[in-house]
């Protein structure tokens, strides 16, 4: 679509995590720093959390690729709700053992024999859990049984717990005291600030070989900043749609104007959606925690949130065929002027269908 049209090798804003186009603020520097400091160590849990869309994905893929070559074992895991029965099992699968009909005896026997055979090759395991705020107190505490295996006074298995800010409330609640000491780094990602926001826009086009094509007008960084709070999937969403926007009018600058039309559409189409999906956080002096929201809660708001995104993909694919029609038919002389599919707004065009 757009790449083709502006000349750029791929799309700087695509929503899933790629490390090559990885922005190195200060807080992702210092996150990497930590998980880096905690591999020398060797044993233990290091906790990296954040809001939805701050990076954290990427951050441990990045993590991922420093390793390649090291002679560590890496495993992975996403955490969708899991509870103690549910998680040796869960484990288990990451480390490719068996655990169909495996009692919770067996399973830890079996893990622990796994990484005992893993120090023979490895100088050290590394068990990366993702999405870590949707582990219950009970699977948490199987993890902590699990980083606990040693052999000669050597830890068998390092954890990595990766997450949004509840789970830094669930660690911090009065029966995790245990899980707390085993944490030797901890650090918590926060959105970009307005200079950051600014380089990591110019840092992605120039990944994909922009040449100032199209040309961005300097205001609209700060509008940027604003709508988005900082938060980099935000900032990708609002700079991709205008990138197609620009594609669609075929226009080679955009400024506040373009801007501020992508930003009505999004606002428009993403009404009643709530900006995160995770409460604010909670003050170090606060004696009592607040209650996260229901897993069901988050399930209902993340189906809604899948079926508006799907609507908007449909209605730009929908888009870019009329266009493609249109400008076919010019092609051959005629002068189309169908009109736009049911239900969806023409960009840029005041006319709306009924």
């Amino acid at each position: 679509m757009y790449q083709a049209f502006y000349k750029l090798r791929g799309k700087p804003f695509q929503l899933t995590p790629d490390p090559r186009l990885l922005f190195p603020s200060n807080g992702h520097k210092r996150a990497l720093s930590y998980l880096l400091y905690g591999l020398e160590q060797g044993e233990g849990f290091v906790m990296i959390t954040g809001a939805v869309g701050t990076g954290k994905t990427l951050l441990i893929q990045t993590l991922f690729d420093k390793l390649a070559g090291r002679r560590i074992a890496t495993a992975s895991m996403v955490s969708a709700n899991l509870d103690g029965p549910d998680l040796l099992p869960a484990a288990a699968a990451a480390f490719k053992l068996p655990y169909e009909g495996r009692s919770k005896a067996a399973l830890l026997q079996d893990i622990k024999a796994h990484l005992i055979s893993m120090r023979a090759r490895y100088t050290g395991t590394l068990l990366v859990v993702d999405e870590a705020q949707t582990l219950t107190p009970a699977a948490l505490e199987l993890l902590r049984i699990l980083s606990n295996f040693e052999i000669n006074g050597q830890a068998l298995l390092q954890i990595f717990l990766v997450g949004q800010t509840e789970l830094r409330r669930t660690v911090t609640s009065h029966n995790m005291e245990q899980l707390r000491q085993r944490i030797i780094a901890s650090y918590r990602l926060d959105p970009l600030l307005p200079d950051e926001s600014h380089d990591y826009i110019l840092h992605r086009l120039h990944a994909v070989g922009w040449k100032s094509d199209p040309e961005f007008a300097p205001d609209i960084f700060p509008e940027v900043q604003r709508f988005s709070g900082g938060i980099p999937r935000k900032i990708n969403l609002i700079m991709d749609r205008l990138l197609l926007y620009g594609y669609l009018e075929e226009r080679h600058q955009l400024g506040r104007d373009a801007l501020a039309v992508v930003l009505n559409e999004i606002q428009e189409e993403m009404s009643g959606v709530p900006p995160a999906l995770e409460a604010p956080l909670v003050g170090q002096q606060s004696a009592n925690l607040q209650h996260t929201p229901a897993i069901s809660e988050k399930e209902e708001q993340l189906s809604s949130l899948e079926s508006k995104l799907n609507d908007i993909l449909k209605q730009m694919r929908e888009r870019i065929r009329l266009k493609e029609m249109a400008r076919s038919g010019n092609a051959h002389g005629s002068q189309p002027d169908g009109p736009t599919a049911p239900g969806v707004r023409r960009i840029g065009s005041k006319r709306e269908s009924k």
